[in-house]
């Protein structure tokens, strides 16, 4: 069974920033982990006019804090692993973030994850921690959303996802503290797959703009 596809090196990280006030523009990141990873206790943070294919435009992962005001705008997202990807590994809180104006052509995974951290800590790389990277393909494999981590205020807005090659999107809040206020503004996923977002444990989720198709557990 191949669970990870073309992705052969892990921690080949491109930007892991944390701290306040930061502005990263006009890059190019082609690597096989997270393009950009926004860490535990940032806040004010703006990318824009990113390049990238890789595990995506990430916030992630967190535990133990907060990260608010983050902005990833204007990218292009090329046959991506994963695309816009947020999670956690732990308690804390997400809050106030915005996608906006990206495209992502042929992804091969995940365009959209909000939810756990889907990784393995351990010599099982099956084993959850807290979601496991065999997951899905496994049946027996589990992927949890830490009971006491929370998103807030989360908007996708002009995201173009095209042709994607295996799934659309996970949305996976917590059931103790399910995700409040999550907005798809013109979201589109041109020729997506049967089963689009795995969606569970959102409250107050709204499509608008034209937003195609609509994730299940959003208001209709």
């Amino acid at each position: 069974m191949q669970i990870f596809g073309g992705v052969g090196a892990f921690n080949t990280d491109g930007f892991d920033v944390t701290g306040k006030n930061v502005w990263i523009h006009d890059c190019t990141i082609w690597n096989q982990d997270d393009c950009i990873a926004v860490k535990d206790g940032s806040e004010n943070m703006l990318f824009e006019r990113i390049n990238a294919s890789g595990l995506g435009l990430v916030i992630g992962s967190i535990g133990g804090s907060t990260v608010r005001n983050i902005t990833f705008r204007n990218s292009y997202l090329h046959k991506t692993y994963k695309g816009i990807y947020t999670k956690f590994r732990g308690p804390g809180i997400i809050q106030d973030v915005l996608y906006e104006n990206i495209v992502m052509f042929e992804p091969e995974q995940w365009p959209i994850w909000i939810g756990p951290a889907q990784q393995a800590d351990d010599v099982d790389i099956c084993k959850a921690d807290p979601c496991s990277l065999c997951w899905p393909e496994d049946s027996s494999a589990q992927c949890n959303m830490p009971p006491d981590a929370q998103y807030i205020n989360l908007i996708l807005r002009n995201i173009t996802v095209i042709n994607p090659v295996k799934r659309t999107g996970i949305i996976l809040g917590s059931s103790t503290h399910p995700i409040q206020n999550l907005t798809f503004d013109n979201v589109v996923v041109q020729n997506a797959p049967e089963g689009y977002f795995l969606c569970e444990n959102v409250v107050n989720g709204i499509a608008t703009g034209g937003t195609t198709p609509v994730p299940s557990c959003f208001n209709k």
